[in-house]
């Protein structure tokens, strides 16, 4: 489950890409859909924890 902060900096960074980056919105709102499908099917949970190990590994790199 995403909490509401991680979904507010997704969507902060979403409009920042449409406004100065180029992106469309057209082109945003198919990912969006997309990616809501995906976290509904049951494939969803694995890819939560695939994204979890990947944040954690990042997490313990040392600069």
């Amino acid at each position: 489950m995403i909490t509401v902060s991680a979904v507010t900096v997704f969507i902060a960074a979403e409009i920042g890409l449409i406004w100065k980056g180029g992106l469309k919105f057209w082109h945003a709102a198919v990912c969006n859909i997309a990616a809501l499908y995906l976290a509904a099917t049951s494939a969803g949970p694995s890819f939560y924890g695939g994204l979890e190990s990947a944040a954690q590994m990042l997490a313990e790199i040392r600069f």
